[in-house]
């Protein structure tokens, strides 16, 4: 069986990544050469690949199917995720409240110990009343009603809370008790804590906010800079998702079923978005668009979902940070701001004078003479098209897109909605992030800091994306057999 399984290992898709991924090294190469400041990026990033290969190699190895088995729920996983979210919000709060140069101490959070005590005890309190009361409630009716009157009596008792000084522990976990027993008598979204893997998705993501590491005005690295959660999210997510959306195959014709699935979604981007970090998180939407896609969305909740989001554009736009805002209005009129928009219009430069078969490697002017800033990470493709001109960016373009159809190959030939849709997923980040990158290059997108495929520098990235790959590998291996009629 184990013999079988590597004869129907992809090995043009693991070609077509190799090739990639030396492709990157060479243009950080020539990216980075005589630049101070810089490090060794072509010695780490050729460690990346190394190590990221190996990797590949152990993932493919492992049945992907035992990532549907272990996500057994845990009931007690729900009080417990809801109890610790309602105790780290109180922190975060406090530790906003503080200098930038202080450090929180257990005296200056020792007055906020009652609200966090009474949060644990509402969440615990509205899951006991869930177990012994809610879940048998099967009239729509009594539902709604007990909604519309928790709902009245809980915003009244939020207004008289306002009023008072100091008050604001006592909304944090207060709402969050409130969101938890609303749920519970509506689409129960909060039963996907009880997923073990997405738990500690969320987890590894909150906890950010409390130790993690500042850079670049982003709070995203764990480890002094070494890993960012938010990339590892990305692949459990997927398979969270996944998961999700094989056991409700059937119910694809409930809206509840596609709202609760880009809740699973929404939760985690939101904590992304927060960091912030607008690029990862709009990935994440491409992650759930790409899946529901594959699983069967019905036409008209796709059409509702779209006429939604548009709706809603004008509320997202005015809680968009300020330079979220000015990337967007620097795509429409570069005009206004020519000093932030100087990158852009070297990276246009760079492009257009590379012509069909560009300058040669290490030869390019914007490059070189350093006009060209970030070339490594978020504008290599810029340097590629300069230095290798268009037929070097094409054959770049082109093995990203061997990639993503040996990919759709191995979807259409999976023999599960699991693994199909674990594929689908990893196929939308690397579609996603490849038309986002190379499109700020040309001008086309708003400057998002979303990194190039197996191109760009960085270790985070590269590494959890070339696991997912392995992630892929392993469902193209356990394929079903080809039938004859």
């Amino acid at each position: 069986m184990a013999r079988r399984s590597w004869r129907n290992f992809d090995f043009l898709l693991l070609g077509a990544l190799l090739a990639l991924s030396a492709y990157g090294v060479v243009m950080i190469y020539s990216a980075t050469i005589n630049t101070l400041g810089v490090g060794n990026p072509v010695e780490r990033q050729t460690l990346y690949v190394l190590v990221g290969f190996i990797l590949l190699l152990i993932t493919a190895s492992l049945d992907y199917r035992w990532l549907e088995a272990i996500q057994i729920p845990f009931e007690s996983l729900t009080p417990l995720a809801l109890s610790v979210s309602s105790a780290g919000l109180v922190v975060v709060w406090q530790v906003e409240q503080l200098d930038s140069a202080e450090a929180l101490s257990f005296a200056q959070w020792a007055p906020d110990i009652p609200a966090t005590l009474l949060g644990v005890l509402l969440v615990i309190g509205v899951y006991v009343v869930d177990r012994k009361w809610i879940r048998d409630l099967d009239l729509p009716l009594t539902r709604s009603v007990l909604f519309l009157a928790t709902a009245i009596v809980a915003g009244i008792a939020g207004l008289f809370l306002l009023r008072q000084p100091d008050a604001f522990p006592y909304l944090i976990v207060g709402g969050i008790a409130l969101f938890y027993l609303l749920d519970c008598l509506s689409l129960r979204i909060c039963d996907i804590l009880r997923n073990p893997i997405y738990a500690a998705t969320l987890a590894m993501l909150g906890i950010i906010f409390v130790i993690g590491k500042v850079s670049g005005g982003s709070q995203r690295w764990l480890g002094a800079g070494a890993v960012q959660p938010s990339e590892l999210a990305k692949i459990l997510v997927i398979v969270v998702l996944a998961k999700f959306l094989a056991e409700r195959e059937e119910d694809l014709e409930k809206f509840s079923t596609i709202l609760i699935s880009l809740a699973i979604i929404a939760i985690p981007m939101l904590l992304i978005y927060l960091q912030p970090d607008l690029g990862t998180a709009l990935t994440m939407i491409a992650i759930w668009a790409a899946m529901i896609w594959t699983a069967g969305i019905r036409l008209r909740h796709l059409t509702l979902l779209i006429a939604t989001g548009i709706a809603a554009l004008p509320v997202i736009w005015l809680n968009l940070e300020d330079y979220m805002r000015d990337r967007v209005l620097l795509l429409i009129n570069p005009q206004n701001d020519p000093d932030s928009y100087f990158n852009v219009r070297q990276a246009l430069i760079s492009i257009g004078s590379g012509g069909w078969t560009g300058k040669g490697l290490t030869q390019g002017t914007q490059s070189q003479l350093h006009f060209l800033r970030v070339r490594h990470t978020d504008f290599i493709f810029s340097v590629t098209a300069e230095e290798l001109g268009l037929v070097g960016a094409l054959v770049m373009m082109g093995l990203l897109v061997l990639i993503l159809l040996r990919m759709l190959r191995i979807a259409g030939r999976s023999q599960d909605t699991f693994g199909r849709l674990i594929v689908a997923g990893i196929a939308g980040v690397v579609l996603f992030q490849s038309m986002v990158n190379i499109g700020m290059n040309l001008s086309l997108m708003p400057v998002t800091g979303i990194p190039l495929p197996f191109v760009s520098y960085g270790g985070s990235s590269f590494l959890t994306l070339i696991v997912g790959m392995g992630l892929v590998e392993s469902v193209a291996m356990r394929r079903k057999k080809l039938e004859f009629d």
